[in-house]
């Protein structure tokens, strides 16, 4: 293919323009009331050109065949799925399904696009590292505007309905958008640490500084969760290189700088929207963890009588925990485990589709998944299905592993840390908040970093 180069360097360049591609998402549902936004066309748009290309490049490329491959053998187990749960359910919204595969579908099949693009990229001795570094802070930068802007103008939506404080700028989905700033946050430290050779250039850890304030604006755990781990990563890894490989001024004022950031993190924290909501909720669950038990007395003596010895219940239990950490989705959680216990083996083995053997919802209400993505990808595709969606990712992410603990000395660097942070972030809300995998916005970049880790690092290979 002449313009083969082209494809792949406007493909990586698609990069830059996910912020933009949201918030016009956010204007076709709030402005323009229509359900098939922006956001839903250019992003299955690209990836049926991602697709058209990896079945071009299987002809010629071992890698690109073995993507293919699994990719079809992932659209058979969907196809099955639907198969079957046309015979099961009842009702069965076919668009709703439809909906969410695609939205299953867009990890792998991003992960598989971006692991031949990076190979392409490589041989044709592209710094495709510092193309996708480069293309991760214009995006941060422009989510950084946005939520500056809005919340200056007053503009900005809310990211919750009462009680809670947080904002989104024009973002429309809370989740997503705090997932994607999650994962692009330890890649704007890296660009940072590679820029900053000593303390007075510390001008390079504005967009980090940019980006970590408009998650602050959020008011999730997720939001503070992701610039702690950010943070403590980069000082953490600073504090190694600087003890073991590279005692130079580069490595201690950016060790400077992010212990520096810590510290205002940790002074600023009272005043943030999460600390907030953290109070909110505890009022909500009906905790309150000021109160101190007046001490009784003896009403003839007016001496303290003693505590009653008896094992007194715990202030906070095991589900008010649960509850503070999960939101709410444990309890979807559990009736989920219910819906797959009872389920006919075809699917156990195949899945219950999507939000399970739902019945008919309330007027303008539609069912809803757990929004954690590993058991939501669990319960839809079931036994067979989730094995295969996630057998060969699981593969190269324990290649992966075993190759960075075996060359340690090598493979420790800034690069392979920040980038293996946003993976691990990606990775992690996924698991407990969900709107990763399920959601082509956040994927996208999650499959990117997976990708070229994996490609830089040598285990993609041609």
């Amino acid at each position: 293919m002449k313009n083969e180069k082209t494809f792949w360097l406007l493909a990586l360049a698609f990069i830059i323009f996910q912020p933009v591609i949201d918030v016009l998402t956010s204007a076709s549902l709030l402005l323009l009331n229509i359900s098939l936004t922006v956001g839903v066309i250019v992003r299955v748009l690209f990836m049926a050109a991602i697709v058209l290309m990896l079945l071009w490049k299987a002809r010629q490329s071992g890698p690109a065949r073995k993507f293919v491959f699994y990719l079809l053998a992932l659209a058979a187990v969907i196809v099955v799925n639907i198969v079957l749960n046309l015979n099961v359910k009842d009702p069965y919204y076919i668009g709703s399904e439809l909906k969410f595969f695609n939205k299953v579908v867009y990890f792998p099949i991003m992960f598989a696009g971006f692991s031949v693009l990076y190979l392409y990229l490589k041989r044709e001795h592209e710094p495709f590292k510092e193309k996708t570094t480069s293309y991760f802070l214009y995006a941060s930068l422009i989510i950084s505007a946005v939520f500056i802007v809005s919340f200056v103008t007053g503009t900005s939506l809310s990211n919750y309905s009462h009680t809670k404080i947080g904002y989104t700028g024009w973002f429309f989905a809370g989740n997503e958008i705090g997932a994607i700033m999650a994962v692009i946050l330890p890649v704007t430290a890296l660009y940072a640490i590679e820029k900053t050779n000593r303390v007075k250039e510390w001008r390079y850890w504005i967009p980090f500084v940019l980006l970590a304030v408009s998650m602050q604006f959020l008011g999730t755990k997720v939001g503070y969760g992701g610039i702690v781990v950010v943070l403590l990563a980069a000082f953490f890894s600073m504090l190694i290189l600087f003890f073991t490989k590279e005692r130079s001024e580069k490595t201690r004022s950016n060790m400077l700088i992010s212990l520096i950031l810590i510290a205002v993190l940790a002074v600023t924290t009272p005043v943030t929207p999460v600390f907030h909501n953290m109070f909110a909720h505890l009022s909500l669950l009906n905790i309150d963890l000021t109160k101190d038990e007046e001490p009784q007395l003896d009403p003839e003596t007016g001496e303290e009588l003693p505590e009653d010895e008896e094992e007194e219940e715990p202030a906070i239990t095991n589900e008010q925990v649960q509850n503070l950490v999960f939101s709410s989705r444990e309890k979807y959680l559990a009736e989920m485990k219910g819906q797959f216990a009872e389920a006919p083996v075809s699917q156990k083995l195949f899945g219950m589709g999507f939000a399970g053997n739902y019945e008919e919802p309330e007027p303008g209400k539609t069912p809803r998944m757990i929004e954690m993505d590993f058991f939501d990808l669990f319960f839809s595709l079931g036994i067979v299905g989730f094995l295969t969606m996630i057998s060969l990712p699981l593969y190269y992410v324990i290649r992966f592993v075993i190759h960075f603990v075996r060359n340690i000395k090598q493979t420790f660097t800034p690069v392979n840390v920040m980038y293996g942070v946003a993976f691990l972030l990606g990775i992690g809300i996924s698991a407990t908040a969900g709107h990763v995998l399920t959601a082509p916005a956040v994927s996208i970049y999650v499959a990117a970093v997976m990708a070229l880790l994996m490609v830089r690092e040598g285990i993609i290979k041609e």
